[in-house]
């Protein structure tokens, strides 16, 4: 059985808030945190990167300052998306920007209904965003649309109640957006499961982790992992705050015995990839204003989640369709593990030698080394020759724990 720690990080970089984003970067390597809500009153709109050690501020500048609204990374287009959110005097966005790692591009400004409260993932096999739900002028809504990297459509009607402050996060094993929670109409947390398959949504299950809105969600790449929330968003009965971790793998909901961060909800969280580590910033640890008390401050606290897998694991076999390459021809490359099926287990790192480049996919020069999250007894990556300099030899490198296995491909 494997191990989770939830660690506590450094308290320096955003300023405390809640309502805010935040989706992993996984060519730059960098957790990006957007916006959020001071409860002064005072929106952000400022922008900041995670690389596992410190916290840096990339920007004040960009779409307006908002609370609750939507992120995702786009992998295809290399770009973090934003769309939608709240803004002062209760205003509601519906704007979709695009964030590169340098700069801010308004992407559109028309699509689905301004809103905030909505969930957002982006589906790693069809290259699209997903959103749904949310709430705008009042209304709870209950439609489904994609963003494709230049417009947005609405693929469905049905699925999921009208609901807001939901939860979503992509099972890329499985190839679907998973949804818990939120609330509906009557403000009470919702507990049910549905997933999108990028066709119809079906509903999962209904029971499980405790039902809530305003938790966060994130793939680990074996599962989906729940953390924090609340019951209810109405004053009466005082509404409970969870602090526990939960874990969805398709079939059933499991609840972690973890000892870390506080009771929270309007947190975020995304997972990075390369370090294999759940990251959480801030959110808020009261439900609501006290009677006669000054209004709640949020939290300004970053904590990791990582694991240990339990069994043994080794690397067995790295291996290619081909190893003569002409320059931009695809290639199939496997790793190959042999030991228990378990989950979590550390990730295997594909690395580069120098002189050379290879892209994802197509979707940009691989950095020297990326690592792919295990999963399953094996990981398949397509890859890409870009040959520096045009012919020669390009060596990939797969390491995992103290086992690395090399393959030479021949460019010309």
């Amino acid at each position: 059985m494997a191990r989770f720690l939830w660690t506590q990080k450094q308290d320096m970089g955003p300023a405390a808030r809640a309502g805010h984003a935040m989706a992993y970067d996984s060519v730059r390597g960098r957790t990006v945190l957007f916006g959020g809500d001071s409860l002064k009153p005072q929106l952000f709109n400022d922008t900041w990167e995670w690389d596992g050690a410190l916290w840096t501020q990339m920007a004040n500048f960009g779409p307006p300052a908002r609370s609750d609204h939507a992120m995702a990374y786009d992998a295809a287009r290399g770009q973090v998306v934003v769309f939608g959110g709240a803004g002062a005097g209760g205003t509601f966005f519906g704007d979709t920007w695009g964030w590169n790692g340098e700069d801010w591009t308004q992407l559109a400004d028309g699509g689905p209904p301004n809103r905030s409260g909505h969930g957002a993932a982006y589906e790693s096999v069809a290259q699209r965003i997903v959103i749904f739900g949310g709430i705008s002028e009042g209304q709870l809504l209950g439609d489904t649309w994609e963003w494709d990297g230049q417009d947005w459509t609405q693929v469905a009607e049905t699925g999921p109640t009208p609901r807001k402050g939901l939860m979503m996060a992509f099972d890329s094993g499985r190839n679907k957006t998973v949804l818990f929670g939120g609330t509906g109409a009557d403000g009470i947390g919702l507990g049910d499961t549905w997933e999108w398959d990028d066709t119809a949504w079906t509903h999962a299950a209904d029971f499980g982790a405790a039902a809530c809105a305003n938790g966060a969600m994130a793939f680990t790449g074996d599962h989906s992992a729940l953390f924090g929330g609340i019951d209810s968003i109405n004053a009466s009965p005082p509404p409970h705050l969870f602090g526990t971790t939960w874990e969805w793998d398709g079939k059933h909901w499991a609840l972690r015995q973890d000892m870390g961060p506080g009771p929270r909800w309007r947190h975020a969280m995304a997972f990075d990839l390369r370090r294999g580590a759940i990251v959480l910033f801030g959110g808020l640890n009261v439900s609501a204003p006290q009677q006669g008390g000054a209004a709640p401050a949020p939290l300004g606290d970053t904590w990791e989640h990582l694991s240990t897998a339990g069994g043994s694991l080794s690397l067995v076999d790295f291996r290619a369709d081909t190893t003569t390459l002409q320059v931009n021809q695809q290639v199939l490359v496997t790793a190959t593990l042999s030991g228990p099926a378990v989950t979590h287990t550390p990730p295997v790192t594909i690395a580069v030698s120098p002189g050379q480049t290879m892209a994802i996919d197509g979707r940009g020069p691989l950095p020297q080394d990326v690592n792919f999250l295990v999963g399953s007894p094996s990981v398949t990556v397509r890859m890409i020759a870009l040959a520096v300099p045009a012919t020669g030899v390009a060596v990939l490198t797969a390491s995992f724990g103290e086992t690395s296995l090399t393959i030479s491909f021949t460019i010309s």
